[in-house]
């Protein structure tokens, strides 16, 4: 999908909402307009450092002059930039450009229509462009991954592991926005384990969600140091087995989330752990976000061609996630 597409898509909602302009100042609709540009410089924010002005009839970049000509010589934005001062509230350059019209914006901006809502579906159906960049981000997801793994050695602590994680995604012009790492009985207490100094002697858990052009690639890998427990190895062939069905059986064309996320405990009570999916989120749409719209019995978000997917079974020390995208002729996996 080119720009001109993208422009095309984005002024037909325009037209629906019945506004002039949008102003997309969030860097999951930043990258999605622009094609991977990143307006981001600290990734705390919820809001990027500048804004793309789409009008009935042309584009903009709209940036302080701390930042227009990194958006003009390095993000590739390939649109006019429309420089401020960063001393200067922005509103003046950006009504000036759009015109005497009703505003939308993405975010809050004095006097704007908020349009985040209708905005976030136009990027859920990913194009030719989007699906080779997650491509890459996905082979350097898994290939980060595979050398931070390899790195690991017993009585290294869980923030040295994440430390290896974050630099290998680095050197590969990845961004590890989520690492997540737990060692031995710390897999099994904790969902979300947030990296701490323990140290790692039988096995530990390495989970990312690693960003480029926008795209985010989520990924679970098990690097064993001691033969595992039989327990541990039924519970890690569990995972993989729901997770597989996930993507072969629930995650079809026409269905919705809502159905996946049905078909999903169902997959648990057949492995033989009916109720563990209450504890944990099972994943649901990616792209733009590590998670676009995570899968409840009531998302009835519709499954598309095109949509990018990451499941996440777990149960109590087992895990298993990939991220794969539904093409026509089924579910591709870019990262496992």
């Amino acid at each position: 999908m080119s720009r001109e597409t993208r422009s095309e898509k984005l002024r037909g909602l325009m037209e629906g909402l019945g506004v002039g302009a949008v102003l997309l100042r969030r860097p999951a609709n930043f990258a999605w307009y622009t094609n991977g540009a990143d307006n981001r410089v600290d990734r705390s924010s919820p809001l990027g450092v500048a804004s793309v002005l789409v009008t009935t009839d042309a584009a903009y970049v709209v940036a302080d002059n701390i930042e227009a000509a990194r958006m003009r010589d390095e993000e590739g934005v390939g649109l006019e930039v429309a420089m401020y001062p960063w001393h200067q509230d922005p509103e003046a350059t950006i009504r000036e450009l759009a015109g005497n019209v009703v505003l939308g914006a993405d975010h809050p901006f004095r006097g704007a229509r908020d349009v985040s809502d209708a905005v976030a579906p136009l990027r859920h159906v990913l194009d030719a462009d989007a699906i080779e960049l997650y491509r890459r981000a996905g082979a350097e997801t898994a290939a980060a991954m595979a050398e931070a793994a390899g790195k690991v050695t017993p009585g290294m602590s869980e923030v040295e592991a994440a430390a290896e994680l974050l630099c290998s995604c680095r050197r590969r012009g990845l961004a590890g926005d989520v690492v997540l790492v737990a060692a031995d009985e710390r897999i099994a207490s904790y969902r979300h384990p947030i990296p701490k100094g323990n140290p790692i002697e039988r096995r530990v858990m390495l989970v990312v969600c690693a960003e480029m052009g926008g795209l985010y690639v989520s990924l679970t890998h098990f690097v064993q140091l001691e033969e595992p427990d039989q327990e541990h190895v039924r519970r890690q062939a569990a995972c993989a087995e729901i997770l597989r069905r996930m993507r072969e059986e629930a995650t079809r064309p026409g269905r919705t989330l809502a159905d996946a996320f049905t078909d999903c405990r169902s997959f648990y009570a057949e492995a033989g752990f009916p109720y563990e999916w209450r504890s944990h989120h099972q994943g649901g749409m990616a792209g733009y976000a590590t998670r676009e719209v995570v899968a409840t019995n009531r998302t009835r978000q519709e499954i598309k061609p095109g949509m990018a997917f990451a499941w996440n079974p777990s149960l109590p020390g087992a895990k298993a996630e990939e991220t794969f995208v539904l093409t026509e002729d089924g579910p591709e996996v870019i990262c496992r």
